[in-house]
């Protein structure tokens, strides 16, 4: 296997931590940005570089996509846009600030992004992390409403960039990360169904990193739960 230069944006919790695990158990070189400060990582985090970034802020996406292509030195071969914010709530509960956040982080922030990583990306994928909400999610229209809005920039930018930037917008089912209790969802029995975060990360990770492939997909249940690959036969923890 090729060793790739991958690069993870809210990577350092939930399904985007995952996906930076997965990408380094496979041999590949990860950069990697999150939220949180430096010293508030897992013990068990990779020894790769990081960038302590909020990328709802005026110029966080710029900062980061510098930082990426200068750590990168100028090729890279997957970027993986994850990182995302929401809340469970009524539209009625929302604010304005809340609602800014949102679109900043899951959209504004992932175009651009796209758009200043380009030159680096030359006969690559991006992956833009959507969710299965884009459909239509009671009690979190705005986290909806960005991952819909996100879907239709991931399927434009697939045909605007065909033949020299593979574009996926991958849609992860259910996972069980905690970004649902931490979005104030209160804990159900559907809770029962959600996917484990290391095998959905992987089934990403593989359709991210495919050669061939819808410009959108599902990442469904059956997908991750029936999937030959050796990841899932040695277990989910």
């Amino acid at each position: 296997m090729k060793t790739k230069l991958i690069f993870v944006t809210g990577g350092a919790s939930g399904l985007g931590l995952e996906l930076v695990r997965a990408a380094c158990r496979r041999g590949h070189r990860v950069l990697c940005t999150g939220r949180r400060g430096a010293q508030d990582l897992p013990a068990d985090f990779p020894d790769i570089p990081y960038l302590s970034c909020d990328l709802s802020s005026g110029d966080g996406a710029s900062t980061v996509a510098d930082w990426a292509i200068r750590h990168s030195g100028g090729q890279i071969d997957c970027a993986l846009l994850n990182a995302a914010d929401g809340y469970f709530r009524p539209i009625t509960l929302e604010t304005p600030d809340a609602i800014t956040r949102v679109l900043s982080v899951n959209l504004e922030a992932n175009m651009i992004l796209s758009h200043r990583l380009y030159p680096a990306l030359g006969g690559g994928h991006l992956a833009l992390i959507g969710s299965v909400a884009h459909k239509g999610a009671a009690g979190m229209p705005v986290y909806a409403a960005s991952k819909a809005a996100l879907d239709g920039f991931g399927r434009a930018l697939a045909e605007e960039w065909r033949g020299r930037i593979c574009v996926r917008v991958l849609h992860p089912g259910p996972t069980a990360t905690g970004m649902a209790e931490r979005a104030g969802r209160k804990p159900d029995a559907a809770d029962k169904l959600f996917l484990a975060p290391r095998p959905m990360a992987h089934a990403v990770l593989d359709a991210a990193l495919a050669g061939k492939g819808r410009d959108r997909q599902v990442i469904s249940y059956g997908r991750v739960l029936f999937s030959p690959a050796r990841w899932l036969r040695r277990g989910a923890a």
